[in-house]
């Protein structure tokens, strides 16, 4: 029974990588994320400059040899800043993915196990969060909570994670009541166990596609809030708050929010583009047409 189960195991895996590598979507998304992870990574080892160092004579330069993306008002060097800024953006989007997956995912499976007052209580909070725009919402949040990076992820996690866990209890919803739930519980199970063992493993395709094209949204919520001045502060670089000081002089000095909208742009479209194809790839919906 076990070489069968990873006889399974591995006919799945190589059944996953075959239409991913014909999905184009996936392929080109993956191809950008891995690009931006490695910036994120490895860039800040070789940018020419630190991205704290000001030099005011060398104010809003324009791209040079010595400054391939020019210099902002400070005299920092853009290109080092953008770059970054790449750490800061994937450290929230990825810390915000985190909190929000495993407390919508446990929140959603528990309320539609157990129902009753537990569903109710459950879904009326995620409702009174539903009922305000979630970027509203978040800009609330920060602004009470005041700024930093704390501040951003508790924000966008608040505003995040009843989505996750809409589609954990509609997803569980419709497995609740298969035969294999009931031998469970049948047998003695707790319901700990049936969650690990049962229920996530049937729901987490599902979960990995809204979560990949989550992750852009959230870098773009990020960005917003650092626009408006109630997100990451400075020295600390973040695009969005790139693109904010790049405005002010966006007729005379268009590089500074250039290059950080063109790299927001970039991380953005790479994970949709990975998410879509997931999509492609996990939902037997649209898998077999």
């Amino acid at each position: 029974m076990q070489v069968d189960a990873t006889t399974a195991t591995v006919k799945t895996g190589n059944e996953f990588w075959l239409r991913f590598k014909k999905t184009r979507n996936a392929v080109i998304g993956s191809v950008i994320i891995f690009f931006v992870l490695l910036v994120a990574v490895f860039g800040p080892f070789f940018t020419p400059y630190h991205y704290k160092k000001t030099d005011i004579m060398y104010a809003w330069e324009p791209p040079s040899v010595e400054h391939p993306a020019g210099t902002d008002g400070l005299g920092r060097d853009i290109l080092s800043r953008v770059v970054y800024g790449s750490r800061v953006s994937l450290l929230v989007a990825f810390t915000v993915l985190i909190i929000t997956l495993a407390v919508g995912t446990l929140l959603g499976m528990t309320s539609a196990y157990f129902g009753g007052i537990t569903d109710m209580l459950i879904m009326r909070i995620t409702d009174i969060i539903f009922a305000f725009p979630e970027l509203i919402l978040a800009i609330l949040v920060a602004s009470v909570l005041g700024s930093g990076v704390l501040t951003v992820i508790i924000a966008l996690s608040l505003v995040w994670w009843p989505g996750i866990a809409r589609l954990a209890r509609s997803l569980v919803l419709s497995i609740r009541t298969e035969l294999y739930i009931d031998a469970a519980i049948a047998c003695g199970s707790s319901p700990a166990r049936i969650f690990h063992k049962h229920l996530l493993p049937n729901i987490v395709a599902p979960l990995i596609v809204r979560a990949s094209v989550g992750v852009g949204f959230i870098i773009m919520a990020e960005a917003a809030l650092s626009f408006l001045g109630i997100g990451i502060q400075e020295p600390t670089p973040t695009w969005g708050g790139m693109m904010r000081d790049g405005l002010k002089v966006l007729r005379t000095d268009p590089h500074l929010a250039l290059f950080s909208g063109l790299a927001l742009a970039i991380t953005i479209i790479g994970f949709n583009l990975f998410g879509d194809g997931l999509r492609d790839i996990l939902d037997p919906k649209v898998r077999d047409k």
